[in-house]
């Protein structure tokens, strides 16, 4: 399976550290957040060939990452560049000539922990063989996301992307939403629907108007329970309550050894 990380958005949030350097090398445990998806594609998913999408002001990550010889000798990084920034869906766009297989997308910006819930998924996958797979966790505040419904078998019937509260209504299961965080597996078919699929917020392409078109087409999409950490590098906040997190990972793990 073939790893496509989008890795190309500018930031703005995280100004000024992103004027200079991209947050997919803002550092969690000694290591940039791109580095741990990078070895949760390779260590759980088996992937050896990866995509990473970058834009402008992104070359740090290519530096960075150089061609993946030096992380694993069986790993190679390659590079597409998005020319402009037209939205999540326009970004795995740009990887339409290169591939032709199922394929695994991580955003670079975010990590799941721990990473074994990605092997879960990409199992979930290659058994029952959708258009799409999708790692979904619940959330109680819905309008940072792409909010999904789901029936009782998990399948996928509708998603909107960072929803009102109200809009997200109809979407509520339980007392929460069940949401996508950035973690895909897609058939090739992805690209095609892309082309089929209108503009949606602020004029960008985004993956659940993609995710909307495929379901048109009586497509199977499947969401993947997880109660994993989804640990986001959007902001300044999210940016360190990621960074506490794993302080106390490190801390209950010495706390174990000393037991």
């Amino acid at each position: 399976m073939i790893g496509v990380i989008p890795a190309a958005g500018s930031g703005t949030r995280m100004h000024p550290f992103t004027k200079a350097t991209p947050k997919e090398l803002f550092p969690i445990e000694r290591k940039a957040v791109i580095d741990h998806v990078v070895d949760s594609l390779h260590d759980c998913c088996g992937v050896n060939k990866i995509f990473v999408i970058v834009g402008a002001q992104k070359g740090a990550i290519i530096d960075h990452l150089g061609n993946g010889e030096e992380i694993n000798k069986e790993l190679r990084i390659a590079y597409l560049y998005q020319e402009k920034r037209k939205g999540l869906a326009h970004a795995i766009y740009q990887a339409k000539d290169w591939i032709n297989e199922d394929f695994i997308v991580h955003v670079g910006d975010s990590l799941i922990y721990p990473k074994s819930e990605l092997k879960k998924m990409v199992k979930v996958h290659n058994e029952l063989k959708p258009f799409a797979t999708i790692l979904a966790p619940r959330v109680s505040d819905p309008t940072h996301y792409g909010v999904l419904k789901i029936d009782k078998d998990n399948n996928i019937i509708d998603t909107i992307e960072k929803p009102t509260i109200e809009e997200a209504q109809p979407f509520k299961s339980g007392n929460e939403y069940v949401v996508n965080m950035g973690v895909y597996v897609f058939s090739p078919k992805f690209f095609q629907y892309v082309e089929e699929t209108p503009k949606g917020i602020k004029g960008e392409y985004q993956v659940p108007d993609v995710i909307k078109t495929a379901l048109k087409r009586k497509e199977k999409v499947i969401a993947v329970p997880t109660t994993g950490k989804y640990a986001n590098i959007g902001n300044w906040e999210s940016a360190e309550e990621v960074q506490e997190f794993f302080r106390n990972i490190k801390k209950m793990k010495k706390s174990e050894m000393l037991k």
